[in-house]
């Protein structure tokens, strides 16, 4: 069996500066606070991976 390489978290990648100030480009979870991930292949939906919730994004956000 072989062992695969995941990809390094990259911090930078995360944020937004702009004007001095930094922004975070995902969403915050409501539920613990982490970053939450954007999956748009089969159902489009914000997921966090450290706590499980989920958010299902709905037709009005999609056209966004």
């Amino acid at each position: 069996m072989e062992k695969t390489k995941s990809k390094e978290k990259k911090i930078h990648e995360y944020y937004d500066i702009k004007d001095g100030k930094i922004s975070r480009k995902l969403r915050k979870c409501p539920r613990c606070g982490s970053f939450m991930a954007s999956h748009q292949q089969q159902i489009a939906r914000w997921s966090c991976g450290a706590c499980s919730y989920t958010e299902y994004v709905t037709l009005e956000e999609a056209k966004k």
